[in-house]
């Protein structure tokens, strides 16, 4: 970045966690080692994992150009190794989804195939069928007709999930098994290299693995060689039908993380050679079911390769290649445990997902041009799994947007714009990264010390330092392309027209604010203390013990945990139904896991709060009046308002004005959202 004179200090580069320089890659060798699986040579250890990013396919049944524009822009870069989620093998009458038991799909099938086939990559099809997880109309089966809600299937007698979901008669199993062999076969025929055996996360080859889930008496359950045999059969059926033409691939659950009644890593350890013996030529060990402790896709909750000690459990105990997966992002990590042969090769999915050049950028020696995952699951997570729209990512806006967004560096450079940015937080930073990439010679001002805005504050949340790691990463982006950064500076009308701008993006964010029909709370109170959120956390003020605080939303949800983290007593009033809907769903289990253990009453339908003459606080809710003892701080977390105030000087100055995060939006209910931030001010600065 150029310092710009009597502009007080400028954002520096943080440095790199790396080592590494340039093109320099001796140190990451291992990494690229090419490896054999059955059949397959595969260039190097690294695989893109099998995911679903959403609608695969049209109305016809084809896969769409979009899909195979994302695969293409990360077989580009030559991971060793990628594949399709979720295919579906057991015939079913929903025209959705890659159905790997219909010839409708493999022309098309085969022309995804083929396009990623033009680069150095092998490429392959998961096998899957969902058992009992899911609703709606479809029929489900499972080994018992149980929900693969952990929750569920442990009070299935009192509450019952509405699921049309029947356990399967030992007289289908065979032509179950069959499905899976079909399903290798019509893969093969499109022109993959490999298969790999979905047999984790609660689906229907897992669900006859965990006993929770599998109460049959017959030869498919009670033991552990019963529970596996279903898992074994199709081994050997897949083996049988594309063994020698295609690796075949287990990934299974090391461990349920449910306890007794869950699948554990001593039956793993029976089962891993037992799946050699079958015909699998890999194995990758993942986790977690749905509404077990430990999620299938962790969120920042958990440390990086949280789920390495399975994989680590396993390998010492077979000959096939043995990988991990679970919040691998760091090339150097990834690396190491590949040298110290931990593993025979990594699983990365969401790393993917952030930077689609993950791959080129490693071998090449570009670590911190890397764009880091942060492991806050609203995009990849919650968009697709839980609101049916197509998989995005919090910090990469282009994500299921490759085919029509095409980002050219430079595109602007024949007629450049001076780009002003007003606010360094997350929706200034990607502005002027963006505006920058395309040419336009951009000064980002920020009235702060530090770059980072509401970012910084989010960062100290207990457990969620990892949202910052985006930010050295943004401050290399802006040092690269050249932008100008002001900071301790506040614009105002003179410096506008002293600059000379052609266009200024205005990303002042928001500022909390204390409802009003609760201003009679700040009025009413003696000796309880009165803090916003912002300056509570900024300035590290608690001092309390017993705290109320209003708001339940992300805010407000994530400081109850900061405050119990300082010992405090909590209790949080939400005015809705539900705590933290802005946070990724994944991210808000665990958070409410760890809420569970601390002194945090959540109190939700909140219709008033009521302070006394003696600093008495009373809850109004449906249910009555409750009283709160003892409160000596309320913290208002609800309520935000736009600071917009200075787009309106410059549209009366005639610049073309964009406002952008924050300051465009504090009220939606995606507003405040990393994933809503990036985006909006990505596409607000590629217009210009």
């Amino acid at each position: 970045m150029k310092d710009a004179e009597g502009s007080g200090p400028t954002a520096r580069d943080p440095g790199t966690n790396s080592g590494l320089k340039g093109g320099k890659m001796s140190q990451l060798s291992k990494l690229f080692e090419p490896l054999q699986i059955g059949p397959m040579t595969v260039p190097n250890r690294i695989m893109m994992s099998a995911m679903s990013a959403g609608p695969k396919v049209d109305e016809k049944l084809e896969i769409t150009d979009q899909i195979i524009a994302y695969y293409v822009e990360r077989a580009r870069t030559a991971p060793g190794m990628m594949a399709i989620g979720a295919t579906a093998v057991v015939p079913n009458p929903l025209r959705r989804g890659i159905r790997l038991f219909d010839e409708e799909i493999l022309p098309s099938l085969t022309r995804l195939v083929e396009a990623v086939h033009r680069y150095d990559t092998r490429f392959g099809a998961q096998l899957f069928n969902p058992g009992g997880t899911g609703g709606g109309p479809i029929e489900l089966i499972s080994p018992s007709g149980i929900s693969s809600n952990v929750r569920d299937a442990r009070e299935s007698e009192r509450s019952p999930r509405k699921q049309n979901n029947r356990p399967l008669s030992i007289e289908e199993i065979p032509g179950v098994v069959g499905h899976y062999a079909n399903g290798a076969r019509m893969a093969a025929r499109a022109g993959f290299d490999f298969v790999e055996i979905h047999a984790g996360h609660g689906y229907l080859i897992s669900n006859f693995m965990t006993p929770l889930f599998n109460r049959r008496t017959d030869r498919y359950g009670g033991s552990i060689l019963n529970r596996a045999r279903l898992l074994l059969e199709i081994v050997e059926a897949v083996k049988g039908a594309v063994g020698g033409r295609l690796a075949v691939g287990v990934k299974f659950n090391g461990d349920d993380f449910i306890g007794k009644d869950g699948w554990t890593l001593a039956e793993t350890r029976q089962l891993a050679p037992m799946l050699e013996a079958a015909g699998a030529d890999y194995l990758t060990l993942t986790a977690g079911l749905v509404g077990s402790p430990r999620l299938t896709i962790p969120p920042l909750y958990e440390p990086h390769g949280c789920y390495l000690e399975l994989a680590e459990a396993v390998k010492p105990l077979v000959k096939i290649p043995v990988a991990a997966v679970g919040r691998i992002k760091s090339p150097q990590m990834a690396h190491d445990l590949v040298a110290q042969k931990k593993v025979d090769f990594v699983v990365l999915g969401r790393a993917f997902i952030a930077d689609p050049e993950f791959v080129a950028k490693t071998r090449a020696g570009q670590l911190d041009d890397i764009r880091p995952c942060l492991g806050e699951c609203r995009g990849c997570a919650d968009e697709h799994i839980q609101r049916g729209g197509l998989t995005t990512c919090v910090v990469n806006p282009r994500m299921s947007r490759e085919l029509d967004l095409i980002d050219v560096e430079g595109v602007a450079k024949s007629a450049p714009k001076h780009v002003l940015v007003v606010g360094g937080g997350l929706a200034g930073l990607e502005a002027a990264r963006c505006a920058a990439f395309s040419g336009h010679r951009v000064t980002l001002c920020e009235r702060g010390e530090r770059l980072g805005g509401q970012l910084l504050l989010a960062a100290k949340m207990p457990a969620r330092s990892e949202l910052a790691d985006i930010l050295p990463w943004y401050i290399r982006q802006l040092n690269k392309y050249g932008v100008e950064v002001r900071l301790s500076v506040e614009v105002n009308r003179a410096l506008i027209e002293q600059m000379k701008v052609d266009t200024v993006i205005v990303a002042t964010g928001s500022l909390p604010e204390v409802p009003q029909h609760l201003i009679n709370i700040v009025m009413n109170v003696a000796n309880i203390k009165v803090l916003m959120l912002d300056d509570m956390i900024r300035d590290d003020s608690f001092t309390g013990a017993k705290a109320l605080v209003i708001g339940g939303n992300q805010n407000g949800i994530l400081a109850c945990d900061w405050l119990a983290e300082r010992g405090a007593e909590v209790w949080v009033a939400e005015a809705h139904g539900h705590f933290g809907e802005k946070l990724a769903g994944h991210d808000r289990w665990y958070l409410l896991n760890r809420l569970a253990k601390k002194p945090v009453h959540r109190i939700k339908n909140v219709r008033g709060i009521e302070v006394g003459g003696n600093d008495d606080v009373w809850l109004v809710t449906d249910e009555g009046t409750q009283n709160l003892p003892g409160i000596d701080t309320i913290v208002f977390a609800s309520d935000r308002r736009a600071d917009r105030g200075l787009a309106e000087v410059t549209e009366k100055l005639s610049l073309d004005t964009y406002v952008v995060g924050d300051a465009h939006d504090a009220e939606s209910e995606s507003a405040s959202t990393i994933l809503a931030t990036i985006q909006q001010a990505y596409d607000v600065a590629r217009r210009i």
